[in-house]
């Protein structure tokens, strides 16, 4: 998979990482250290985060409440899960953001880029 940020065009990709990232205090990473997917437990439960795609709870099924869309993710430690909500946009959403994934144990099923 390509890197890419959600809503933003090639040419603005790497300014968008630049922001999101200093939005929140984090490190842009290196093209060879993008990562695409992630898993983590949280509270017994194990969720999937995917740039581009909603957050979504593998087990126990189903998800409950509301589940923001991944923008970027951060590699740790900890990993960091940045998504379309408040403070990025003006959508409301009961997950903090970014959510902290944690560390490996509890961060597992890294999938990096594949254009490093």
């Amino acid at each position: 998979m390509k890197f890419f940020v959600p809503g933003a065009s090639d040419d603005e990709v790497e300014m968008t990482l630049a922001l999101l990232a200093g939005s929140f205090g984090l490190t842009v990473p290196t093209p060879n250290a993008r990562v695409f997917s992630l898993e983590w437990e949280s509270r017994g439960e194990i969720w999937k985060a995917t740039v581009g795609e909603r957050n979504c709870r593998v087990e126990p099924l189903p998800e409950r409440g509301d589940v923001p869309a991944v923008l970027a993710i951060f590699p740790g430690p900890p990993f960091m899960i940045v998504t379309a909500t408040q403070p990025v946009i003006a959508i409301r959403s009961e997950w903090n953001n970014p959510i902290t994934a944690g560390l490996p144990p509890n961060v597992r099923n890294v999938l990096l880029f594949d254009d490093a």
